[in-house]
């Protein structure tokens, strides 16, 4: 898993450099991300369903989930979060599900800023820094 991540982190740093510095916000680099995760989710076979809200859930939404196809109750078999930097609401949100992969995607070039952040991270995430 750790080396698609690692593939998938590239084609995400190359996708950020294609959008236009004139054009380029938080937000737009944020969803061109869970875009890019998407098509990824579903080239690896899973049904990528973005913006879900776990049942349990009283807040905070999970960028995207890859479920397993034909199963049911449906099977999260990976949930993404997307931030700039590691996110307390995020992980919240990521405890609800229940899946053997959990990957928190960060993107801000400040390193020290994403260092810091990962302070709540525990080693039930996997932490994929586009910047590292």
């Amino acid at each position: 898993m750790n080396d698609k991540l690692l593939a998938l982190a590239q084609a995400m740093r190359d996708r950020l450099q294609e959008i236009p510095k004139a054009l380029r916000q938080e937000e737009v680099s944020r969803q061109a991300i869970i875009c890019l995760l998407a098509r990824a989710v579903g080239e690896m076979g899973l049904i990528p369903v973005p913006a879900w809200k776990p049942p349990r859930s009283t807040r905070d939404r999970i960028d995207l989930v890859g479920v397993e196809p034909g199963t049911d109750p449906p099977r999260v078999v990976l949930a993404f979060a997307v931030q700039p930097l590691v996110e307390l609401a995020q992980l919240r949100a990521l405890e609800w599900v229940d899946c053997p992969d959990k990957v928190f995607v960060t993107f801000s070039e400040r390193a020290d800023k994403v260092k810091q952040s990962t302070f709540f991270l525990s080693p039930a995430y996997l932490h994929l820094n586009l910047y590292d």
